[in-house]
């Protein structure tokens, strides 16, 4: 019985990545000037491997890549721990450069603690998929029979 509660809840933990890379994915231009909005570098040293793809737009179709991918990881089982250490490590950085509440001030700050608080339950999910695995064989100390 809890290895099937562990599977649902392990394919309804990435949706929220899935949705939001096909959602980037139509809107690629719009994204693209979020995320340079938001003053996240981007290494001169790879720009010349981007054949000519603006780095905002590269960046964009990363993060795309790293949702719908790793989101499909976790949900189908396959690799599923790495995938949700990639989504782990992709939302704090989201939760730092989006969410950054502590900078902010009045509704803005309020609004964005509350983002930053749900990431903060999505990076627990996504531990517990880490250490569970595709299908929740965690045995936290005991041995398993």
């Amino acid at each position: 019985m809890l290895n099937a509660a562990y599977t649902v809840g392990r394919v309804f933990v990435p949706v929220i990545f899935i949705v939001s890379g096909v959602q980037k994915a139509m809107d690629v231009a719009g994204t693209a000037k979020t995320l340079a909005a938001a003053n996240i570098s981007v290494p001169e040293m790879i720009v010349p491997y981007l054949q000519g793809i603006p780095p905002y737009e590269a960046l964009t179709y990363l993060t795309i890549a790293v949702e719908i991918i790793c989101g499909l990881m976790i949900m189908t089982g396959i690799a599923a721990r790495w995938g949700a250490l990639v989504l782990f490590v992709f939302t704090a950085a989201a939760t730092f450069y989006f969410h950054n509440f502590w900078q902010m001030s009045g509704e803005a700050a309020t609004l964005n603690q509350v983002h930053a608080l749900k990431n903060l339950s999505i990076m627990g999910a996504l531990l517990l998929i880490v250490s569970g695995g595709p299908v929740g064989r965690a045995t936290y100390g005991r041995s398993e029979q």
